[in-house]
């Protein structure tokens, strides 16, 4: 088996893994995977829960015959509240414009938004990041995937989602150690109703 098989393989295990970690806070039936790269993850998601999974991502990796668009990386080509569960999965660092891919992300979400991301805690955490992401998704993807761009804290992570409205019901620890992976369950804020 060559380096690309056995990464590929690698890479379908992983995700699997990480569809298992995010699975309970998945909801309704339609789901979308923004960012999904070769699509492991909604395929695990079809194959585990039956949902109608569908791919969004600026190239086309995918390797699981799911239905897959390919967009500009700014405007996602649905409907408003078009997917009761939509997924970015470590994908808003490696947007020119996260913040733009996160809006889009949450205005198709009909019900729930969960994001993940790579997370540092200090300066040397953050460039071990960087080496460590674009060391795995040169050989991963043979330059059709962006670099890192955009690492934050969990604490930068939170005021963006805050600025945008968005209200998180969970958070949890993907990973720790070399590589910190942070799951965060997001909900649009709902406006509350004076007391009468």
């Amino acid at each position: 088996m060559g380096l690309s098989a056995t990464i590929q393989t690698w890479v379908r295990r992983n995700a699997r893994q990480r569809f298992r970690m995010i699975r309970p806070w998945l909801v309704g039936r339609t789901l979308l995977d923004v960012g999904a790269a070769e699509g492991w993850v909604g395929w695990a998601a079809r194959e585990e829960t039956g949902m109608e999974v569908r791919l969004v991502d600026v190239a086309d990796l995918n390797r699981t015959g799911l239905p897959h668009d390919r967009y500009d990386g700014l405007s996602l080509p649905y409907p408003d509240n078009s997917y009761d569960t939509v997924l970015v999965l470590l994908t808003l660092h490696h947007c020119d414009e996260p913040e733009r891919v996160l809006a889009e992300a949450a205005r198709v979400a009909r019900r729930r938004l969960l994001v993940t991301e790579s997370v540092y805690r200090t300066a040397p955490g953050r460039l071990l990041l960087r080496l460590l992401d674009g060391g795995f998704n040169g050989l991963r993807a043979a330059g059709s995937m962006a670099p890192a761009r955009h690492f934050k804290t969990v604490a930068e992570w939170r005021t963006v989602f805050r600025r945008h409205g968005l209200r998180i019901e969970a958070e949890r620890w993907l990973s720790r150690g070399l590589h910190w992976q942070r799951l965060f369950v997001l909900e649009e804020e709902r406006p509350t109703r004076p007391k009468e």
